[in-house]
């Protein structure tokens, strides 16, 4: 009697730690995502900054235009993360991938002339976890 007491609780103890086991190397996902930017598409004159997949934007010169057009990304403190210049034939649009950069606030600059068109938003990792297996 007293044998099958200590054997089911080592079976316990083992479907336990086996349990923990797969909880805690379960995979766990992070998608990451913009959390304050355009909702849809930012207008000012002729340019359009919009969200078109995850972490893209698409800047785009609505009225194509003789200035050279000037696109920035700086980060919140104010460093210059890229600089660019959009030529004639990607006034129609260009889409710029931001999913290489870190978690924070960052703001897309659009100028031409002497106008300015600025756009920011912020990106947050968001983790998800699952379970595996169960009972």
């Amino acid at each position: 009697m007293k044998t099958n007491f200590v054997n089911n609780n080592i079976k316990l103890g083992l479907a336990m730690l086996a349990a923990t086991t797969l909880l805690a190397v379960a995979p766990s996902s992070a998608n990451a995502r913009v959390t304050d930017g355009p909702k849809a598409e930012t207008k000012a004159a002729p340019v359009s900054i919009r969200e078109v997949g995850n972490l893209k934007f698409k800047v785009s010169v609505n009225q194509p235009v003789d200035d050279r057009v000037v696109v920035s990304i700086v980060d919140d403190s104010n460093n210059k993360l890229y600089y660019g210049t959009l030529a004639k034939a990607d006034q129609a649009g260009r889409v710029y991938d931001f999913s290489q950069l870190a978690d924070g606030k960052y703001v897309i600059e659009v100028s031409y002339g002497k106008e300015k068109v600025s756009q920011s938003f912020a990106i947050k990792t968001q983790v998800s976890r699952v379970v595996l297996a169960r009972n």
